[in-house]
């Protein structure tokens, strides 16, 4: 399924109560649905940089202090949306109707459950309404900052069980490997291309492991469970793409690396590196063996 990224400005009325700005959807399957305004995250932006152009666009006001509050998840038939979701404040300008929109209104976050919001906004919309006030919005806020760190603080590449496993490859013999290759499905995090496998080092809670089946976080269980679900679908898509290229994927838990599984697993994981026989390949470093270069 696509998945369409959007940025939303949820507007504060700047004073001392809870307002909020609102429309009312103008266009489309979805017309006379309230929302908050936004649109889709051009290439080369960021998501508060989207934020900040499309409202101008779509109110004519110019918008700071942008707080990132929430982040939607949310399957419609024909797509995936995933919309990041700002507090701001006006800068500059006066919030005028476009001709997408039946309505604009100010409205008290206490009562955004009497509109008839679309159908992806309804969690974002409880969640407003627990931030009523300025101290429960800055916790709100903190708790996602938070949270967002810990997310961009699980590296990608040469995390200690992918160490793990490469140090047992090299005891074994197996080099000639590629790191993070990008020429087959799936970047893997290890690839023998002449022996056409592809091993994928799996953390166990953003793989969702099905041996140690990690707990879902009990805040905004929705963007968690959404997210999970595009994890595992794009692992299982890459496995099968690998399969139909004649590859053979291997996936490697992070709980299989413990003290007391890791002989079992590794035995099992160069057993069939070996069974594999090497040959020649063509467009890597102009068709030389798997051998031919080693990564530490």
């Amino acid at each position: 399924m696509k998945t369409v990224r959007v940025a939303a400005g949820i507007v504060c009325a700047g004073d001392d109560s809870d307002n909020v700005l609102a429309v009312k959807r103008g266009y489309g399957d979805m017309k006379g649905l309230w929302e908050f305004p936004g649109g889709k995250v051009e290439r080369g932006e960021t998501p508060a940089d989207a934020c900040r152009r499309e409202l101008a666009e779509e109110l004519d006001v110019r918008v700071c202090n942008l707080r990132d509050f929430y982040t939607v998840e949310y399957d419609y038939p024909e797509f995936h949306l995933s919309m990041e979701c700002f507090l701001c404040d006006i800068a500059s300008g006066e919030p005028t109707r476009s001709d997408r929109q039946l309505d604009i209104r100010w409205i008290s976050r206490r009562s955004l459950a009497e509109l008839t919001w679309m159908p992806a906004d309804r969690d974002l919309i409880r969640a407003l309404a627990a931030a009523h006030d300025r101290e429960a919005e800055a916790k709100l806020v903190k708790r996602r900052r938070d949270s967002r760190r810990s997310m961009q603080g699980n590296k990608r590449a040469d995390t200690k069980p992918e160490l793990l496993v490469r140090q047992r490859l090299r005891a074994a013999g197996l080099t000639g490997y590629r790191l993070q290759w990008k020429k087959v499905p799936g970047r893997p995090d290890i690839a023998f291309p002449g022996r056409k496998i592809a091993i994928f080092v799996n953390g166990c809670f953003w793989h969702r492991c099905p041996k140690c089946k990690p707990s879902v976080p009990k805040r905004n269980t929705e963007f968690w469970e959404a997210k999970f679900r595009r994890n595992v679908e794009r692992d299982a898509r890459a496995t099968a793409d690998l399969q139909q290229a004649g590859w053979t994927p291997i996936t490697i838990w992070e709980c299989e690396l413990k003290r007391d599984t890791i002989d079992e697993t590794m035995d099992r994981v160069i057993e069939t590196v070996r069974a594999a026989a090497p040959h020649r390949t063509q467009g890597v470093h102009h068709g030389c063996t798997e051998t031919d270069h080693q990564h530490a």
